[in-house]
């Protein structure tokens, strides 16, 4: 498996707005294309207002099919997208290689 690894940084006080977006629209817009949500942490002490999310993939070609599918989801650009708008101050996204030894999500 690969994994989309993603740190947000939010304006203050806009993480549980985040968090409920994903909770309500974007898990399972990412689910219906096979997307897996392998991590989801966010800070409680130190950098605050940040959020790690990971996101796990088959392989590359499975990443940029779905990533491209999420994309053109009326759901993702009509609700979820205009939902979260504003909140973000900063992202920095990685793309994470997992051995065969390594815990894959169920």
């Amino acid at each position: 498996m690969i994994y989309d690894y993603r740190v947000y940084t939010f304006k203050p006080g806009k993480v549980p707005e985040y968090m409920a977006a994903v909770e309500e629209l974007s898990i399972g817009i990412r689910a219906k294309y096979g997307i897996k949500l392998a991590g989801w942490y966010y800070s409680d002490i130190g950098d605050l207002n940040q959020v790690v999310h990971i996101w796990g993939y088959r392989d590359h070609a499975h990443f940029e099919e779905a990533k491209a599918q999420v994309a053109k989801d009326p759901d993702w650009t009509g609700k979820y997208l205009p939902r979260v708008a504003g909140l973000l101050e900063s992202q920095k996204t990685y793309l994470m290689l997992s051995p065969d030894f390594a815990p894959q999500p169920a």
